[in-house]
């Protein structure tokens, strides 16, 4: 009987004392353990190493960067070590020919620094260099001023262009589109919400969903000698 008492108070110490799955304490312990994770850098819209033109201008994007406990509040760009922009997705022009090194570091909400600094080789092409060249892709869209729910509107790559005297005409050969819409879900997470590609591989042109919050357009072009690019833009829609 003694060791009966005795098994019956010692799993009464088991159970009271530990936290059931939902209970507030395992809830802060979660938090308190979570809190300070750093975020991760991503660089998106460029290939790794990307090569173009001298005075030619790249786009690379940060978007896919993130952070398991919070937002990403600062984008922080660099060249060749030196900070150049803050912003999410930001445009770069090359003046000197040769290898460069684009980097980018992110911050959270909590001021944490990124636990990885995410780079790009960048090699840059004399004017008269006799080697292909990647072109530049240009996202762009009909009526871009007036995104509203059901609006119609159209992707265009017609701004898209070769950085090379190689090949035939035409310069840009293929634009290859992957377009994503995001919406809020009952939970309040952005999730994916309807992949627009095949209306613009079509030609179609793709309406605004009322429940949309975002559209995501990556477009890849392929010049006349094989060579591609690709650019990623975003549209916030509320």
């Amino acid at each position: 009987m003694k060791n009966l008492l005795l098994y019956s108070v010692l799993a009464s110490i088991v159970i009271f004392s530990g936290c059931g799955g939902d209970s507030s304490c395992c809830k802060a312990d979660l938090a308190e353990k979570a809190a300070g994770i750093p975020p991760v850098a991503a660089i998106t819209g460029i290939d790794n190493p990307t090569v173009i033109a001298l005075g030619q201008s790249i786009e690379a994007n940060g978007i896919a960067s993130s952070d398991r406990d919070g937002n990403i509040v600062k984008y922080e760009w660099m060249v060749d070590g030196q900070k150049v922009s803050t912003t999410k997705t930001s445009t770069f022009t090359f003046n000197e020919a040769g290898d460069h090194e684009l980097c980018l570091k992110v911050y959270d909400n909590d001021n944490n620094p990124s636990a990885n600094v995410e780079c790009r080789t960048i090699k840059v092409l004399g004017k008269n260099a006799n080697t292909p060249v990647t072109p530049t892709a240009v996202i762009t869209l009909s009526d871009e001023n007036n995104l509203a729910p059901w609006s119609l509107h159209k992707f265009l790559c017609d701004a898209s262009h070769d950085n090379d005297t190689l090949g035939t005409d035409p310069e840009i050969v293929s634009c290859q589109w992957d377009i994503q819409s995001y919406t809020i879900n009952a939970d309040g997470n952005e999730v994916p919400y309807r992949s627009c590609t095949a209306d613009v591989m079509s030609g179609k042109q793709v309406h605004i969903c009322p429940k949309a919050t975002k559209i995501v357009a990556k477009l890849t072009v392929v010049d006349n000698d094989g060579q591609r690019s690709s650019t990623t833009k975003v549209y916030n829609l509320k």
